[in-house]
């Protein structure tokens, strides 16, 4: 019984087979029509897309640890060879984790929009602003879909001084097309940055790439210096106080000494004693303000990070896309496929009808 079975099945196998080739072959004029219409229907899509490029760049944050240089520089080490230590005197709110969100926030993407660039392909100079507003290439039927009517408003007028707060829609839809054109991640492990922008021009890609790499390391150096410029300053407006106070007592015993020269009273030599004692004071004051101030000047520059540029942002020679060789024979085999389908569906729709 076993061995009936076995060419029985086979058969039936190789017998539905052949009615499923037969199948193909009676409707290959459906198959034809139908991947003919989709190929040409995908062709028009895909090639009335406007070419995409990509320029990318890659940064190795060095930060220097308040636990001691040691450790800052071992952590550097540590990231080149693909090993994350744990900043044990790392204070800092802002993770390497976080920049992400940081480029993606409106404050950081409304002072990017100020940036001039220089597109070649228009052969004009402009900012990020205008640049996304208006020279951005769109799709044919774009042009088609009708339009509510907008009412005019004078802050979108060749105004870029956008408020994080208050943004209209014709700002916020230039923000949103801005934010979906930069890509920023970081590797967990090294701390790596990449940042990938992708727009409609290779020269600008690589510009606007650069942009977001120098503004990212000032708003991190900016976060991380906060405190110690504030010390900084602060340390300086006490500096220049005791400064004038000592040139002041110095100015005030100079001037007795040189109209009190041949007297020697007991009570003016008391008076002398008394500025040169001030004087004194004050120098000593100053002189401590000086080194408070060189201290906090130092300590500025531990906590400012330095940043190594892995992989510069270069100008892409070949656009990422969109795919169109990818995309035309994607839809060539979804409607072969399709089409397939559909002649066995009505094959077996028919054999239930005639049952």
């Amino acid at each position: 019984m076993e061995t009936n079975n076995i060419p029985q099945s086979s058969d039936s196998i190789a017998v539905r087979f052949a009615h499923v080739l037969q199948l193909i072959i009676r409707g290959w004029k459906t198959i034809i029509i139908t991947m003919i219409v989709v190929i040409a229907i995908a062709a028009v899509y895909i090639f009335s897309l406007p070419r995409v490029y990509e320029s990318e760049c890659t940064l190795l944050p060095e930060t220097s640890s308040s636990s001691g240089g040691i450790s800052g520089n071992l952590g550097s080490l540590a990231s080149m060879a693909g090993i994350k230590m744990g900043d044990m005197g790392n204070q800092d709110a802002i993770y390497p984790e976080f920049y992400p969100k940081v480029v993606s926030s409106t404050v950081f993407l409304a002072e990017l929009l100020k940036d001039q660039v220089t597109c070649k392909r228009t052969k004009s100079k402009t900012n990020v602003y205008v640049y996304f507003r208006d020279k951005q290439q769109k799709a044919w039927w774009t042009k088609m879909m009708p339009k509510g009517e907008e009412k005019k408003d004078s802050s979108d007028v060749d105004n870029f001084n956008i408020n994080p707060t208050h943004i209209s829609k014709k700002q916020q839809k230039v923000v949103d097309d801005l934010s979906g054109a930069i890509m920023c991640m970081v590797d967990k492990k090294t701390d790596m940055i990449t940042v990938r922008v992708e727009v409609q021009d290779a020269d600008v890609a690589q510009q606007i790439a650069d942009l977001v790499c120098k503004r990212l390391q000032t708003y991190i150096t900016r976060y991380r210096t906060n405190k110690a410029r504030k010390d900084v300053t602060y340390s300086e407006a006490i500096a220049k106080n005791a400064y004038d106070k000592y040139i002041k007592s110095q100015t005030d015993y100079a001037a007795f000494c040189d109209t009190h020269e041949d007297v020697t009273l007991t009570s003016y030599q008391q008076v002398q004693d008394r500025l040169e004692n001030e004087m004194q004071l004050a120098f000593n004051t100053y002189s401590q303000c000086a080194q408070q101030l060189q201290l906090a000047k130092m300590k500025l520059q531990e906590r400012t990070p330095v940043y190594t540029t892995i992989q510069p942002a270069t100008v892409p020679q070949k656009p990422c896309g969109p795919k169109r060789v990818f995309t035309i024979l994607a839809f060539t085999m979804l409607s072969f496929f399709g089409s397939v389908c559909w002649i066995l569906m009505r094959d077996i729709l028919k054999k239930k009808q005639a049952n």
